[in-house]
């Protein structure tokens, strides 16, 4: 469970360190995502997470709200699958998984209402 505590640490500290330099990008948003390569709904999740939801956000960056979690492909090689929890979690499937172990996974995920 300490992995876990460890895992929502790092990606605070990186979403903090991700939502001043977008502030000094003068960029908007989606343009700021877009050229780091970061999912716009997990970005203003954790804007959000993050100021308490006092943000500076213009009408046309607001997202639609949606009932899907977001699947993305990473830049990265080194995950095959990238999954946005309605937590505001990011889980990473590494390239190999067996379906029963993906299947479990996501089976608890689905009871702890986190999909």
């Amino acid at each position: 469970m300490g992995r876990v505590r460890e895992c929502v640490g790092d990606q605070e500290q990186f979403w903090r360190m991700a939502l001043e330099t977008w502030q000094a990008s003068g960029l908007s948003v989606r343009q700021f995502c877009s050229n780091e390569g970061l999912s716009e709904p997990s970005f203003y999740i954790w804007r959000k997470k993050l100021t308490g939801g006092d943000t500076q956000q213009d009408s046309h960056d607001k997202p639609e709200p949606s009932a899907f979690i977001e699947v993305s492909m990473p830049k990265s090689d080194h995950f095959a699958i990238e999954l946005l929890l309605t937590s505001g979690n990011t889980m990473r499937i590494h390239p190999g998984i067996d379906s029963a172990t993906f299947g479990t996974v996501v089976s608890v995920l689905h009871q702890a209402g986190l999909c």
